[in-house]
């Protein structure tokens, strides 16, 4: 997977190269001014589409590294959530009833990333147990909340 993603990471430099036969091709049929319009939308379209997919496989590699640690652990029926930011990705990972077994889980998850190559780009990851299914939307909004206001100290933090 690995591979993949340095091959998309190299591949989204075409972005170039393909506004430039963009421009080329369209230039006799529509003048300069839409050609270069198409030619800016086509490199842009094809940038954003590579890197929309590189982040993609991070994001799915990623989720697969925690989905084995945690059947590695124990059978704990779980949700793994993962959000991508501009500034990184977030994981969460919500188990169901593993009231014991969350050290463990959580334990497990930490060495398994750290020998995961895309742990880099896993800017934060939160573990919390529910009491069942049902709670999934509470627990969304108290992480929600808890990621706030860590953000908001973190950004208070960096401008004093």
């Amino acid at each position: 997977m690995e591979k993949t993603v340095k091959i998309i990471g190299v591949s989204k430099w075409l972005c170039f190269p393909l506004g430039f036969i963009m421009f080329f091709c369209t230039q006799g049929s529509f003048g300069n001014i839409i050609s270069v319009i198409l030619a800016v939308v086509a490199a842009v379209s094809f940038w954003v589409m590579m890197r929309s997919e590189q982040t993609r496989l991070i994001g799915q590699t990623i989720a697969k590294e925690i989905k084995e640690a945690i059947s590695e652990t124990g059978n704990v029926e779980s949700y793994i959530e993962i959000k991508r930011l501009k500034s990184g990705i977030i994981a969460r990972v919500y188990l169901i009833n593993g009231r014991d077994k969350v050290s463990a889980v959580h334990r497990a998850i930490t060495r398994r990333l750290e020998e995961c190559t895309f742990k880099k780009y896993l800017w934060i990851m939160q573990l919390t147990d529910m009491p069942g299914k049902g709670a999934l939307k509470e627990t969304q909004r108290m992480l929600n909340d808890q990621l706030l206001e860590e953000l908001m100290s973190k950004r208070k933090g960096d401008k004093d």
